[in-house]
């Protein structure tokens, strides 16, 4: 009896770990649009966010996606109000 007790439990932990395994080694959006965040230059002194945004420009969001910038954050080359709708500090959200 304990030793089909044993099995049963192998077999949940084998396929739990399994399946939590799958989901976890999978690169997410989420990590993939922290690691661009963590890209943003660092200002120069007497440089202010404005002025490291207006570094580059973009006349709108497919042209940020084509270059290959999207997502744009505040303070990142390119980013501007007008391409950041809901005003959350991140603009040219990619949908796919």
């Amino acid at each position: 009896m304990r030793a089909m007790i044993f099995l049963l439990a192998a077999i949940l932990i084998g396929l739990g770990g399994g399946y939590a395994w799958s989901q976890w080694s999978k690169p997410s959006a989420a990590a993939a649009i922290n690691a661009k965040a963590a890209a943003i230059p660092s200002a120069k002194p007497g440089q202010t966010k404005a002025d490291i945004e207006q570094t580059e420009y973009f006349e709108d969001c497919d042209a940020a996606e084509k270059a290959g910038k999207s997502p744009l954050y505040e303070g990142q080359p390119g980013y501007r109000k007008d391409l950041d709708p809901d005003d959350d500090g991140m603009a040219c959200i990619p949908t796919s």
